[in-house]
C-alpha cells in the first residue's frame, strides 16, 4: 500500500504547570469516571528515530501510545496534506439520503476508501446534527451553535458558520410579473426549515436528499414543485412524496398554511436560495462543509468548554474523536481510545486540547466520541472501540484516491 503506518511509542514529557492544570480539572469532576486517574503528559512526543512522514506517502497514520501504572493512552492520528493531488477527503452519509445508520466498515467499503473516520453528531433517526453541504448542494442547515469543517478549492479550515435559506418566486419565468423585473422576485419566503424532520408548526422545505417522503404525520398544506414550477397546493394528512425533479414546501399549523397559500400559487416559478457564511465570507460554492461539535482550539488557543450539548460534560476521560487543521493547512483526524484500563483511559476535553497543541494543530473541533470513536486505515480498524465492537454511525469522513 502507498500509505505508511508508523507506531510511535511516546515518552513522558510532563511539567509541573501542566500537572497543576490537569489536577484542577480533576477537582471539578467530583466522583465522575476518570476523576481519580493521574493526568497524562502535555504531549506524547514521537521518538526522534522514527520519521513521521515520507515524501510520496498518500497520507500519514501513526499511533501514539503511553503506558503507566495509573494511566494509559492510545491515540490514533491521521494526517492529510491538502496539496496532495492524489487524495480526496469528504464527509459521507450512511445511505443515499439523510436518515439511517451504517457501520463505518461498510461505508469504508462502499467508498473504496483508503482511510475513514467516524463523523459528527446526529439525531436519533440518523439525520445530521447540523450543516452538511456537498456536491454543490445544501443538504442540511447550520445550527449556528458549533463550527464547521470546510474544504474550499483544496483548502481546509474550521469556522463558525450560518446558512440562511429562503424561497424566491415569480409568476412568469424571468420575474417580469408585476413589473418588478428579472432581478426582483414577486415573493420571498424566509424563516423556513430546510430538510429537517417536522417537529412543530412552520414552513418546511424538503428536497430529494431528505428522502422519498416528507415524513409529516399531521395535517399540512403542501406546495409541490417540479422542474422549478409550482404544480399545485395539496391539503394532506400524513406523508407526501417528494418529486425527484423538485421539492416540497409543507406548512404545518394554521398561520403557516395561510402564509403559504397567500404567497405561493400554482404555475409560479419557485426556487430555493441559500448562503453558507463563514467568518471570512460566503462559501456557498465550496467543495463541502460539515458541522462539528464544540471548538477545542481556535487560533492556537484552548477554548474547549466544560460541557457540550451533544456529549454533556467534557471533564471526564472518555474516547474522543476530533478534527484539526495545522498552520500549513494539513488536515488531522484524531481518535483517542478510552474506557479500557491498561489500554487507554481516554482524555478530558482540556487534555485533548493539549495533545492537539503538541501535534502543531491550530484549529480543532470535536466529532462524535465514546463508542462511536473509530478509525479505519486500509480496510483495518486500527483503534479499539470502547464497546468491543463497531457502533452504527450516521456519517463519516472518507479518504479516497483520485
Amino acid at each position: 500500500m502507498k500509505s505508511r503506518s508508523l507506531t510511535i511509542i511516546a515518552i513522558l514529557l510532563g511539567s509541573m504547570a501542566i500537572l497543576a492544570l490537569f489536577a484542577g480539572g480533576r477537582a471539578g469532576n467530583g466522583g465522575l469516571e476518570g476523576a481519580e486517574s493521574p493526568a497524562p503528559p502535555a504531549s506524547l512526543a514521537a521518538s526522534p528515530a522514527s520519521p513521521r512522514k515520507e515524501q510520496g506517502d498518500l497520507f500519514s497514520y501513526y499511533n501514539m501510545v503511553e503506558k503507566g501504572e495509573k494511566f494509559a493512552l492510545s491515540m490514533h492520528v491521521l494526517e492529510i496534506d491538502p496539496a496532495n493531488p492524489n487524495l480526496f477527503v469528504r464527509p459521507a452519509t450512511s445511505h443515499q439520503t439523510l436518515f439511517g445508520f451504517a457501520y463505518l466498515s461498510d461505508m469504508d467499503k462502499r467508498w473504496n476508501a483508503l482511510a475513514s473516520v467516524n463523523g459528527g453528531f446526529s439525531q436519533q433517526d440518523g439525520h445530521p446534527g447540523g450543516l452538511y453541504s456537498a456536491e454543490g448542494k445544501l443538504m442540511t442547515t447550520a445550527t449556528e451553535a458549533y463550527p464547521a469543517l470546510f474544504m474550499d478549492s483544496g483548502r481546509f479550515f474550521i469556522s463558525d458558520v450560518k446558512s440562511p435559506v429562503w424561497l424566491e418566486g415569480c409568476y412568469e419565468e424571468g420575474g417580469e410579473a408585476g413589473g418588478k423585473g428579472a432581478d426582483v422576485p414577486d415573493i420571498r419566503l424566509e424563516k423556513v426549515y430546510y430538510n429537517q424532520y417536522p417537529k412543530g408548526e412552520g414552513l418546511y422545505v424538503f428536497t430529494p436528499d431528505y428522502g422519498s417522503q416528507n415524513r409529516i404525520e399531521t395535517s399540512s398544506l403542501t406546495a409541490v414543485v417540479s422542474n422549478g414550477e409550482v404544480r399545485g397546493l395539496i391539503s394532506n394528512k400524513g406523508s407526501y412524496e417528494i418529486p425527484k425533479d423538485g421539492f416540497l414546501v409543507s406548512a404545518i399549523g394554521e398561520y403557516s398554511k395561510k402564509r403559504l397559500k397567500q404567497a405561493v400559487k400554482p404555475g409560479m416559478h419557485l426556487e430555493i436560495k441559500y448562503e453558507i457564511i463563514a467568518e471570512s465570507g460566503k462559501f456557498s460554492d465550496c467543495d463541502w462543509a460539515y458541522e462539528c461539535g464544540s471548538w477545542i482550539l481556535k487560533d492556537g488557543q484552548i477554548v474547549v468548554p466544560s460541557s457540550d450539548t451533544w456529549v454533556g460534560t467534557l471533564e471526564i476521560r472518555t474516547p474522543r474523536t476530533a478534527v484539526g487543521v495545522k498552520e500549513d493547512g494539513t488536515l488531522v483526524f484524531i481518535v483517542v481510545d478510552g474506557r479500557q484500563k491498561g489500554l487507554s483511559d481516554g482524555l478530558t476535553g482540556k487534555e485533548l486540547a493539549l495533545q492537539l497543541l503538541g501535534l502543531g494543530i491550530k484549529d480543532a473541533a470535536f466529532l462524535d466520541g465514546g463508542a462511536s470513536s473509530e478509525m479505519i486505515i486500509e480496510g483495518k480498524i486500527v483503534n479499539s472501540p470502547s464497546a468491543g465492537r463497531e457502533r452504527m454511525l450516521a456519517t463519516c469522513f472518507v479518504v479516497t484516491e483520485r
